[in-house]
């Protein structure tokens, strides 16, 4: 799935270059972020079915906006856990 491969590569670059000022890693992790939103809302219900439990529908569609809309008021740490941890776990779940 494109979206782990792009979680991968963003990592792979390390947490230096997230961090860099007007960071285009930065950048890419935030329309990562959007586009999980987007695939969220379109997964057959098959798929759907196999969403962890605690991963927050709503949380994940507030965190699309703040990056959409508000990106100043968004924190740096949540979106690399959001892209290194959080991302991935979920799209393993769901292409099993």
């Amino acid at each position: 799935m494109d979206l782990l491969s792009e979680c991968a590569q963003i990592v792979e670059l390390g947490r230096d270059a997230f961090s860099a000022p007007r960071s285009l890693t930065y950048r890419a992790a935030e329309a990562v972020i959007i586009h999980f939103d987007d695939l969220l809302g379109r997964l057959p219900d098959d798929r759907a079915a196999r969403l962890p439990s605690a991963l927050s529908l709503a949380a994940v569609r507030k965190t699309r906006k703040i990056l959409s809309h508000d990106y100043r008021s968004a924190r740096a740490e949540i979106v690399w856990d959001v892209i290194e941890q959080r991302i991935p776990q979920v799209i393993l779940a769901v292409i099993d």
